[in-house]
């Protein structure tokens, strides 16, 4: 289930997860398994997630939006999202201190339950500016990196997308932030 959410509670969560992986083990006893935590995948949710912890085939996932007022900007799914058409990501250094921090929390968490991180979602919404949208990526990138993490961007090629299918191109910005080019 990706973004277990609404009134779905940790515990029930642990509960289904507990049923879950003996029974995709049973066909499958070295597949990796990716598993989020409640409350559509944040960091937060980590905590609350009770994984085995003797199975090393076991990937904890964290979806990363944040700040939502920048990343989510102008999205119609997002109630009052209007209102913050125009903010920007700067990459100053309390806009960067709250990302290191999500995600030494999230590091904190592997250590101590000896399960990766996947940074399974991340991403800002097409109504940011370029520029701003181009720092953001690169910065979440990289800390994710630097925390050991692996990381998938969300999404290809729509309204968050790194490729534009309009154009039949990559938008560069985002391309360059996501695989920066080595000289």
């Amino acid at each position: 289930m990706n973004e277990p959410n609404g009134a779905l509670a940790a515990g029930e969560w642990n509960d289904v997860i507990a049923e879950l992986i003996p029974a995709i083990r049973a066909s499958n006893p070295d597949r990796t398994i990716v598993v989020g935590g409640v409350s559509w995948n944040s960091i937060d949710a980590l905590e609350p997630l009770h994984l085995p912890a003797d199975d090393p085939n076991l990937v904890a996932t964290i979806h990363y939006y944040e700040p939502m007022k920048f990343t989510h900007q102008g999205a119609d799914w997002v109630s009052g999202s209007s209102a913050s058409l125009g903010t920007t990501w700067d990459g100053t250094g309390s806009q960067k201190a709250a990302i290191e921090g999500a995600f030494t929390k999230a590091t904190a968490w592997s250590a101590r339950q000896h399960h990766p991180i996947l940074l399974g979602e991340f991403g800002a919404y097409e109504k940011a500016d370029m520029p701003s949208r181009a720092r953001w990526t690169a910065f979440v990138a990289r800390t994710a990196e630097a925390h050991g993490m692996s990381w998938a961007y969300w999404e290809f090629a729509s309204s968050f997308g790194v490729y534009d299918p309009a154009q039949h191109a990559y938008r560069p910005e985002l391309l360059d932030a996501l695989l920066p080019q080595v000289e």
